[in-house]
């Protein structure tokens, strides 16, 4: 494993340490099982992203209440979900609208990750219920596709999938992978929720990353981040209804005043139906 690769997967370490903080607790996403996953690793990290990034925190918790919400929303629209990159991500075995086990969720991260995570719940007394099946693997893969029919995924049938705080991690063509429906086979009502960030913030954030640690970790975005461009680049991938919000207006809503991003509409939210 590189050095960035290490990096990146310690972000999750890092999301741990602030949902399992005050100002989660404050907003009403406090993860009742972040603090199992808590690590000296992570709170460095999470120092030095906060350095790096004006409004990491702020606009972490945010997306992570609005990914919540729509994970309550649509719960009883899907019988099968998928989290790519989920890293500590527990939602599938604490989330009330998902531990009834009428919704498979199928997780993949890298085999050290979900290992990791797997031994700390244990620790813990939570085993890992049959509805949460971990996939370990590369996002690169070109067999993942296979991997999930391998796991019990019906193709057949809508997914709902969910990309957090991934594709700025993920190369480019990767990221146009996992973004095309026909890739991943997805049934007509399947659904994707992700963010982005515009090559400004991707090229920003860098510049001060090369300035203190020595290197890049962020990857541009495969398309255009320009609201309607975006739109129209998703709809002609295959996906019939797309919706694109600045992040920034959900963290003025959540915490009833406006914490601005240096970098205009630098992040989205954006959900797509297929």
């Amino acid at each position: 494993m590189t050095q960035d690769q290490k990096m990146v997967g310690s972000t999750a370490d890092g999301l741990a340490v602030i949902r399992s903080g005050q100002q989660a607790k404050q907003l009403g996403v406090e993860d009742p099982f972040a603090k199992w996953f808590i690590t000296e690793e992570g709170v460095t990290l999470l120092q030095l992203a906060k350095k790096t990034d004006r409004v990491y925190e702020e606009y972490n918790l945010a997306r992570y209440k609005f990914t919540t919400l729509k994970l309550r929303e649509r719960s009883n629209q899907y019988r099968q979900m998928l989290f790519l990159g989920s890293g500590f991500d527990c939602r599938a075995i604490w989330l009330d609208v998902l531990t009834n086990g009428e919704t498979t969720v199928f997780e993949i991260d890298e085999p050290a990750k979900l290992l990791q995570k797997k031994e700390q719940l244990h620790l813990h007394g939570v085993s890992v219920p049959d509805w949460n099946r971990y996939i370990p693997g590369n996002l690169a893969n070109n067999h993942l596709p296979g991997s999930l029919l391998a796991e019990g995924l019906h193709p057949e049938q809508p997914l709902l999938v969910l990309a957090e705080g991934l594709f700025f991690f993920t190369p480019s063509n990767v990221a146009a992978n996992l973004l095309n429906p026909k890739w991943l086979g997805l049934a007509s009502g399947s659904r994707i929720i992700f963010d982005c960030w515009s090559d400004d913030r991707v090229n920003g954030l860098n510049a001060r990353l090369l300035e203190t640690m020595g290197r890049n970790l962020f990857h541009p975005f495969p398309y255009p981040t320009e609201p309607d461009k975006l739109k129209n680049e998703l709809i002609a991938l295959g996906y019939r209804h797309v919706t694109v919000t600045p992040l920034s207006f959900w963290v003025e809503g959540y915490y009833n005043h406006a914490i601005l991003d240096e970098y205009k509409l630098g992040w989205l939210l954006v959900e797509a139906l297929v």
